[in-house]
């Protein structure tokens, strides 16, 4: 039988199923992996489960981080490499209401920024470094109820999911400030898939595998929307995470200009080396690493999907 002959392979996404994993999902429900000889278990990702220590244990051949955590987990010896960049550009972005009075960045001194306690930590630490602001960052778990409420000046949020909450939650886009970090010199770009660079040593062509199927999810997920919502749905219903439609139609809607920046149909799993380095200088500046691995050390996927 077919099944014998599949590669067992897990892979953990940075967070419970959500259109920002859609194409994965889509590889799976629509068999792409098996065509491949895959046989995926995707794990259901979260706080608790730590996509390098995955990888370090092998509890995980393949997970997805941003670049700059990746970058950073390298530098203190982990031998992770990146074999596809879906995402080609970054969505993170400061809000401010407009009625705080916040206009500019120089406006943040001595304001509460409300960070989620994840990557966003550091990336905002980075950001206030990089143009001398001194504010007080307060770490949160989940949510914008702090932002509502005004407990806070100001909320680091990603365009494609905790900005649409705060629309949903009623607050009109002409009521808020933004402050995109990639018009400050900030677009580094964040889901990218990664391995142990033991796992692309032994099987290239499995990480290889993995990648052009994946890619092919993306591809069948942002052109079938609806469909894809409905498999997302059911994977939620597994857990115990529940998104509301018109939150996932937007998060999903917004994957296009992240996998496809330049309007192409093309779904690159390229990391371009100018990125690789404007990432890497900025954390190495900040002090977050001491060198700069290699590109050609640290990439190792040359996949695209027409």
């Amino acid at each position: 039988p077919q099944n014998q002959a599949l590669k067992k392979v897990n892979f953990l996404p940075l967070w419970v199923p959500q259109p920002q994993f859609a194409g994965y999902y889509m590889a799976k429900d629509k068999k792409i992996y098996e065509k491949y000889g895959l046989d995926v278990n995707i794990i259901s990702g979260g706080f608790s489960k730590d996509v390098p220590a995955y990888l370090k244990e092998g509890k995980a051949h393949f997970g997805i981080m941003y670049l700059s955590s990746a970058l950073r987990e390298r530098a203190k010896g982990t031998e992770l490499v990146n074999v596809g960049q879906i995402f080609q550009r970054s969505e993170i972005m400061f809000v401010t209401k407009k009625s705080s009075g916040i206009k500019t960045i120089h406006d943040f001194r001595g304001k509460k920024i409300a960070v989620w306690r994840t990557v966003l930590v550091e990336l905002t630490s980075g950001f206030l470094k990089k143009h001398n602001i001194s504010a007080e960052v307060i770490n949160i778990n989940e949510g914008v109820n702090i932002f509502l409420k005004d407990a806070v000046d100001i909320c680091a949020v990603m365009y494609y999911n905790e900005y649409n909450s705060l629309i949903n939650f009623g607050i009109d886009s002409n009521e808020l400030n933004v402050f995109y970090f990639r018009d400050f010199g900030m677009d580094f770009p964040e889901d990218g898939i990664y391995c142990m660079e033991q796992t692309y040593k032994d099987d290239p062509d499995l990480c290889e595998k993995f990648v052009k199927a994946s890619l092919e999810g993306w591809s069948y997920a942002l052109l079938h929307p609806d469909e894809t919502l409905k498999v997302l749905r059911a994977y939620q219903k597994i857990g115990t995470f529940r998104d509301n439609l018109s939150h996932s139609k937007w998060m999903l809607n917004s994957m296009k200009d992240l996998i496809q920046p330049l309007g192409k149909n093309v779904i690159s799993g390229e990391l371009l080396e100018s990125d690789y380095i404007n990432t890497a200088k900025f954390l190495r500046k900040n002090k977050f690493i001491d060198t700069i691995p290699e590109f050609n050390d640290f990439f190792r996927g040359t996949i695209k999907y027409e």
